[in-house]
């Protein structure tokens, strides 16, 4: 049709590029760390997978590989009190913040260790105290819900930005374009990280949307930007630059993370609907590999903090099999309100008497 404009194939769109090693300003010690975080996410998800096949995690495991840039980079531009939402491919955000392996494994298995003492399982985890939202199952809930934060350190006068993460699928729906417009309208110091990962679930991007959905954000009066999602150090300058600017009453950010999904949307998917050669040419651009070629070039001994990693993880592992499940009498501790079950015959009973 006359006037139609064409999309760019999957995954060939520009990308910010990483600055030559001469022209990064060098922080070897946040470097090491956003690589062992990296690394140790990954061996975190491979243990589970593991474990999931073996038969020793019920329900079912997601994983971010080659999401490992994004989710350690953008948590790692943000202050501790900032306000965190990530999503089920962000586990390197949690383990950034202070979450440990064991509690992460201990939530998959359902145990009393876990963040909520096994009241939900898989990656239903959050920590509060570390400023760590739960994440919801459906996305981008965690949306509207970091707009909120965003909106409560303006109301408070706090020097304070909250982060969401989504994926691709989820910027169909009606929650994405509710929290971007709030928070346009209110200039809201939130920063939105949309992880393309070219499916949502099974389907592609040229099935999904007409237009690239991080040029929403001119649609409700803020920036968005497109990053390389495979460089961690490109992911924390976006990030960073966002933070800032969000602090200066700039607004918000969305800001659109490039990668691609090397799992299956979950353990049970074998993602035969993802093209052989699309798999290939990403397991070219692997975020780990990248950023251990730059600390080796800058002299870090990079297997030795592999090797502190699969200590941790073994240790982690052994913890969270050995750990207890929760005591059925406490399966109420904690919740809102409590109610009385008033029999009404044939197995139907009505709530009754509640209190607070």
């Amino acid at each position: 049709m006359p006037g139609t404009q064409k999309r760019a194939p999957r995954g060939s769109r520009p990308r910010s590029t990483p600055s030559a090693p001469e022209e990064r300003q060098i922080d070897k010690d946040l470097y090491v760390r956003m690589f062992r975080t990296m690394t140790l996410m990954r061996a975190v998800e491979d243990r589970m997978v593991s474990m999931y096949r073996q038969g020793e995690m019920l329900g079912s495991v997601y994983t971010g590989h080659w999401h490992e840039a994004i989710a350690v980079g953008t948590a790692a531009a943000l202050r501790p009190s900032d306000f965190l939402a990530p999503l089920h491919r962000d586990l390197g955000a949690h383990l950034w913040r202070g979450t440990e392996p064991r509690q992460v494994m201990a939530s998959f298995l359902g145990k009393a260790t876990a963040p909520t003492g096994g009241r939900d399982g898989t990656l239903h985890y959050g920590r509060l105290d570390l400023n760590i939202n739960n994440p919801p199952s459906h996305i981008p809930d965690n949306f509207p819900v970091a707009t909120g934060a965003a909106f409560a350190f303006r109301y408070r006068g706090q020097d304070g930005v909250a982060l969401a993460y989504c994926g691709d699928g989820s910027t169909s729906r009606g929650d994405f374009h509710e929290a971007l417009n709030w928070a346009g309208v209110q200039k809201l110091p939130v920063v939105f990280i949309l992880e393309n990962n070219q499916y949502a679930y099974s389907t592609p991007l040229d099935k999904q949307f007409a237009v690239d959905p991080v040029q929403r954000a001119a649609a409700y009066g803020f920036g968005g930007v497109t990053v390389d999602g495979n460089d961690v150090e490109a992911m924390f300058e976006a990030v960073r630059v966002a933070r800032e600017r969000a602090i200066d009453g700039g607004g918000p950010t969305l800001i659109e993370a490039v990668t691609m999904r090397m799992h299956g949307h979950a353990a049970h998917d074998d993602m035969k609907y993802v093209p052989k050669e699309q798999v290939e040419e990403w397991r070219k651009r692997d975020p780990i590999e990248r950023q251990e070629s730059r600390l080796a070039a800058l002299g870090v001994d990079v297997e030795a903090i592999r090797a502190e990693v699969t200590a941790e993880i073994e240790a982690a592992t052994e913890e969270a099999l050995a750990a207890p499940m929760p005591d059925p009498d406490t399966a109420l501790d904690g919740v809102f309100c409590e109610g009385e079950a008033e029999p009404l015959g044939d197995g139907v009973a009505r709530w009754s008497a509640f209190r607070s």
